[in-house]
């Protein structure tokens, strides 16, 4: 059958050809002749669905071809079974119940791009005056542009707006519903803007609600989704040093999305410097990991809380999270006090000695609690060193004495002991051999960042 088009509105608000052929579904909406032909979440990105609806005019009594819409092949029949065959103006709506905090599009485009939506506060409202939504889900109605259409040729149009979830990152399951209407105007005085007026029947077929129906629009469909989540932190560091805030991703997978890879950018207001993180994050299903962002603190940094921020986004156009951390700046002291951050590690050791000419052997030299992601360093410089350096990752507790080999450790060859953990006041241990006297050992505190090591105050200081 030969597509029919007739525009009594001028050539600038019209699409050509192709338009009115895909928007001649919209025929005897108002009687009740428009069905769900498919209606289905795609989930491919975590925080956004995108709800896919195939709105056909019904061709109930005839058989469906490639775009028909007979009584076998809808998904949710309309209202008043009956064919679409006579030529109407006016537009499309459609509804969507969601979860509350998910957010619509302000617009969107039908899939072959010759139809556009906007949102539609009033029929919005008379959605909800309706069919009152449940405490925890909302609607979000829309409106297509104004149109003249016509029953044949393409009787079919497939809408794939994307919802994003709220920012919880809890993959809880996506409850929703899809209705779809139709509201009848004059060609001559088009106005798609006009408030939306519903009728109080919902006995008799509402143009409103032509489908699904009301049996099942009072119903919701369940589908599990992903999400994920930036969860925010803090930290305590002091003026001229580096900051280093944690904060953490989770990735909850329900819809079984696999291993995904997130993008990271961090921000901070304090001038003169930026804040640094990792530029991407492969992350397992069901996982929560620790993101650390640093901040150089420059010396002028005012005492006092300061802003810091973490965004993950993924996808395209991105889904962002974004969350809040705080660096709570001290003036760097003469002396550090351990209660302003806790100590990293616990120091054992022992030196046997003197031996001929007053050198000793390490006999013991272990560091237990290790900060999670710390490191311990340990310099040897002198006569009887077996090395120069060595620096242990990623262990709770940590045995150094094996690295001498045994030797034996001259006068004045000094060993230097660094234990460090993120935003743990570190340790400096330095050991100094002498030849008639005792190891000397001297302890003094390093903050986070610091270039140098302070001398430490007694804990109550």
């Amino acid at each position: 059958m030969q597509k029919q088009l007739r525009s009594d509105r001028p050539a600038a608000n019209w699409r050509a050809g192709r338009t009115g052929a895909a928007l001649a579904l919209f025929a005897l909406a108002l009687s009740g002749c428009m069905s769900l032909k498919e209606n289905k979440i795609v989930h491919t990105t975590p925080g956004k669905v995108t709800i896919r609806t195939v709105v056909c005019a019904s061709n109930y009594a005839k058989a469906a071809g490639p775009q028909g819409c007979d009584k076998d092949s809808v998904f949710e029949p309309h209202n008043n079974p009956g064919d679409a065959t006579d030529i109407k103006d006016g537009q499309l709506l459609v509804g969507f119940r969601v979860p509350l905090g998910v957010d619509g599009p302000e617009s969107f485009q039908s899939k072959d791009g010759v139809a556009s939506f906007t949102k539609s506060p009033t029929y919005t409202s008379e959605l909800r005056r309706l069919l009152p939504p449940a405490v925890d889900q909302q609607w979000i109605g829309y409106s297509s542009n104004f149109g003249h259409y016509a029953p044949s040729g393409l009787r079919t149009l497939e809408l794939e707006p994307d919802f994003t979830l709220p920012a919880s990152g809890a993959g809880r399951p996506f409850k929703w519903r899809t209705v779809v209407g139709f509201r009848e105007g004059d060609p001559a005085a088009p106005n798609a803007a006009a408030p939306v007026s519903c009728s109080d029947d919902l006995v008799t077929p509402n143009p409103c609600l032509e489908s699904p129906p009301l049996n099942k629009a009072r119903e919701d469909l369940t589908e599990p989704v992903s999400d994920f989540a930036v969860l925010g932190g803090g930290t305590t560091a002091f003026a001229g040093t580096t900051a280093v805030v944690p904060f953490k991703l989770r990735y909850a997978d329900a819809a079984k999305l696999g291993r995904k890879t997130f993008s990271l950018s961090a921000r901070t207001l304090l001038p003169q410097t930026s804040a640094r993180t990792s530029p991407t994050l492969s992350m397992d299903p069901d996982t929560t990991t620790e993101v650390k962002v640093e901040v150089q603190l420059p010396a002028s940094t005012a005492a006092g809380p300061h802003p810091v921020e973490l965004r993950a986004g993924i996808g395209a156009p991105a889904v962002v999270r974004v969350a809040a951390g705080t660096i709570v700046v001290e003036p760097l002291p003469q002396r550090v006090s351990k209660r302003l951050l806790p100590a990293a590690g616990i120091v054992s050791f022992g030196f046997i000695g003197p031996r001929s000419g007053g050198g000793k052997k390490v006999a013991r030299m272990t560091v237990a609690n290790v900060p999670a992601d710390g490191a311990v360093t340990v310099k040897c410089q002198g006569r009887g060193c077996a090395f120069r350096s060595k620096t242990v990752k990623r262990r709770r507790t940590v045995s150094l004495a094996k690295l001498f080999r045994g030797r034996t450790l001259r006068p004045r060859t000094v060993v230097r002991l660094r234990i460090a953990g993120p935003n743990r006041m570190g340790k400096e241990i330095t050991f100094t051999i002498r030849a008639k006297q005792s190891t000397l050992v001297k302890t003094r505190c390093r903050p986070p960042g610091a270039k140098k090591a302070l001398e430490c105050a007694s804990p109550d200081a």
